[in-house]
């Protein structure tokens, strides 16, 4: 999985790929995650947990796609979501800052999971730590009407995040904390479970 963090003095933000990249992405030559962790040792988990279907029949499920949802502003996202042409979340922006990340990655928050569930097998990857993502207020939220891949995402309070708002204008923002996925030609497991951290300085 290609996670980017950009630490700059107005905002540090970060890109998540969940589907591989097309092409080689141009990036500075100053990645600075080696600084503080030893790349080598930087592993993705991967464990078999069938108990999280039950977990998962247990949350609240969306009656709308992601999507349908970002294009008709029923909520708001932190930054930029991009699509595929069929509803599918290529990749997403995220406020990231270097402490986080660091922590994420040390503290093996990044992880994979395979589960049953909805009659089918889903991997089911984390992208905050486990009690974060299987929170009872978090959501599943379809990436469109197929039943073949979905988010875990959490509605937030844009003051939470500190984003000031009209009060006419406020929607919740989105938070996506997990890819529930059955649909591996386009999230292939050998990506998800291939760590691509950069780190960069913007200042």
């Amino acid at each position: 999985m290609k996670i980017t963090c950009i630490e700059s003095d107005y905002a540090h933000i970060g890109y998540v790929y969940l589907q591989p990249p097309f092409g080689k992405i141009p990036h500075p030559a100053n990645c600075k995650l080696s600084q503080s962790i030893d790349i080598s040792q930087i592993q993705i988990p991967f464990e078999k947990k069938p108990e999280l279907g039950t977990y998962l029949d247990n949350m609240t499920m969306l009656p709308y796609s992601f999507r349908s949802g970002y294009h008709q502003e029923k909520f708001e996202t932190e930054y930029g979501v991009d699509f595929d042409s069929s509803g599918y979340i290529t990749g997403y922006e995220i406020g990231l800052s270097p402490t986080k990340f660091i922590k994420h990655i040390e503290s093996q928050s990044y992880r994979l999971y395979e589960s049953f569930w909805r009659n089918q097998t889903y991997h089911i990857f984390l992208l905050d730590e486990y009690s974060s993502v299987f929170s009872k207020n978090n959501m599943i939220c379809p990436m469109n009407r197929k039943e073949d891949v979905y988010l875990i995402i959490q509605f937030v309070e844009p003051e939470a995040l500190g984003v000031t708002v009209y009060p006419s204008e406020e929607k919740k923002i989105t938070l996506i904390k997990a890819l529930i996925s059955a649909k591996p030609e386009l999230y292939p497991l050998g990506y998800l479970l291939q760590p691509d951290f950069e780190l960069f300085e913007d200042k």
